[in-house]
């Protein structure tokens, strides 16, 4: 699944936050779906070069292609959230051992990536 990056013209500092690290026009490779309860959905990505996927807002984005990788599975919290990712990356305590840096989930999140990737990369010759 991928989306471009297409700056609302908005105030919301909400929907804005973090945005000015994109690139408008660019297109990104979404790596998670993740839906707060009662907010907007948004998408994990990868925003620039050795830096770790943050959240942003999906609003700030069109997508450009639609299909899901096939390693996605949804899952739900407690809190009326949800996310559609690697199930590895649903896991408890999964993204703070990834920020953490511990190497079990670093290379768990480099082995789902390739994964998503690659279905990106397939899906645009389909």
């Amino acid at each position: 699944m991928r989306a471009r990056f297409t700056p609302p013209r908005t105030e919301d500092t909400v929907m804005l936050q973090g945005t000015d690290a994109l690139k408008e026009g660019r297109e990104y490779i979404i790596l998670e779906i993740f839906t707060p309860y009662g907010r907007s959905a948004l998408f994990r990505i990868e925003f620039a070069e050795n830096e770790k996927p943050a959240l942003f807002d999906s609003r700030a984005f069109t997508v450009t292609s639609t299909a899901l990788p096939s390693t996605w599975r949804y899952a739900n919290y407690e809190t009326g959230s949800f996310t559609l990712c690697p199930e590895p990356w649903s896991r408890p305590g999964f993204w703070e051992s990834y920020y953490d840096h511990e190497p079990s989930a670093l290379e768990v999140y480099e082995s789902e990536k390739q994964k998503i990737i690659t279905t990106s990369q397939a899906t645009e010759t389909d």
